[in-house]
């Protein structure tokens, strides 16, 4: 697959209905960020990996930094969702690669570990315990689906 060239300046923001921005994508150097905020749904996730979606399409981009850090939440009722109806359209738009940084949140982190789990080893995802490791990671990763079958576990 050719990559892309296009590259869109914009945030996208999503907003919970009292105006609470819950995620911010935006496209980075070599990635696409997915940065949360707050308490969030499994609506959330998926709403949010629609829009990702739409971005990955537009831009060929084959790497997800997926922060949710910052959450609190179980989301873990979207995975049947990621798994059979997401997963699929955005390999086929040129996702190969996510880390996934940790929320100290329980639910959440064991949702991220179901996720993997299901996903695996057909599609590269990893989870870290902080950005900077995910990003060294997501830099580490050769577009060609070599090295990701490396992807060590945090």
């Amino acid at each position: 697959m050719a990559s892309k060239t296009i590259h869109i300046e914009k945030p996208i923001q999503l907003r919970h209905m009292m105006g609470d921005v819950y995620v911010t994508i935006q496209q980075k150097e070599d990635y696409i960020e997915a940065l949360w905020s707050g308490h969030i749904t499994a609506d959330d996730v998926v709403s949010a990996a629609l829009a990702y979606l739409e971005l990955v399409r537009r831009t060929g981009c084959p790497k997800l930094l997926n922060d949710k850090s910052a959450i609190t939440g179980d989301w873990d009722e979207a995975n049947d969702w990621l798994q059979f109806e997401w997963l699929p359209k955005v390999m086929a738009a040129g996702l190969r690669y996510m880390a996934h940084v940790y929320s100290q949140n329980m639910f959440s982190r064991l949702a991220a570990r179901e996720l993997q789990e299901r996903i695996s080893p057909k599609f590269c995802m990893s989870n870290f315990q902080e950005r900077q490791a995910a990003e060294r990671w997501l830099a580490s990763q050769d577009h060609t689906g070599a090295a990701g079958m490396q992807a060590a576990r945090a």
